[in-house]
């Protein structure tokens, strides 16, 4: 978000405002100002709400959603590696031990979600999660486990200052999985893509082979 639109984003931001008073902010016709808004408006990055005058008809005076909100700057993975970081000086540990729980929560979440069950098909589950927490997964089955490739990073920033983090990806697979992972490759170490690997155990085999088509 840039020029025109991203003023009249940053002036919402400090408090609602009408037509005129952007555009008198602005320098800009009202004529102008609205037709930004109008487009602001359709993506639902800002809404209205009528302000009455003592004479004539009412205004609009125009504020953020939650979504316009967002666009603004945002130190998200700072916040997160501050609190990685507070937690291992505090405690050897902690950290891993929160996105062990984490990991957990999630994968209770989405098995609700979706109304899986530990015994239905684990791939597939993990296949699922991976994609809507935008890992951009590629899961391979071999004869002896499963090769998994994250072809997106969705907290990079922070895998790029502390690795810590990474311990979600690990402890999101294994507990899917129900089995020992191993990690092949990262990108905070200069690989190109995160990657591990799976060795299948006999629950997780009669998981499989109970739901792979013969």
């Amino acid at each position: 978000m840039e020029g025109t639109r991203l003023g009249i984003l940053t002036l919402l931001q400090r408090q609602p405002a009408t037509v005129d008073q952007l555009s008198t902010e602005l320098g800009l016709a009202a004529a102008t100002v609205r037709r930004h808004l109008d487009i602001l408006q359709r993506d639902r990055f800002v809404s209205f709400q009528a302000v009455r005058r003592k004479q004539g008809r009412p205004e609009h005076a125009f504020s953020l959603t939650e979504k316009g909100h967002e666009l603004m700057p945002r130190r998200y993975h700072l916040l997160l590696q501050r609190v990685l970081q507070s937690l291992d000086g505090a405690e050897s540990g902690a950290s891993q031990a929160l996105l062990a729980d984490i990991a957990h929560l999630m994968v209770t979440e989405y098995r609700s979600r979706l109304r899986e069950r530990p015994e239905d098909d684990p791939m597939r589950l993990l296949g699922l999660i991976l994609e809507a927490e935008q890992f951009a997964p590629e899961l391979e089955l071999h004869a002896d486990g499963i090769h998994i490739t994250l072809g997106n990073c969705p907290y990079r920033g922070v895998a790029n200052e502390s690795s810590a983090v990474c311990a979600l990806d690990h402890h999101l697979i294994s507990e899917v999985l129900g089995t020992p992972i191993i990690n092949t490759s990262r990108i905070n170490l200069g690989n190109h893509l995160c990657t591990y690997d799976a060795t299948f155990q006999q629950t997780l085999i009669s998981s499989v082979q109970a739901t792979t088509p013969e």
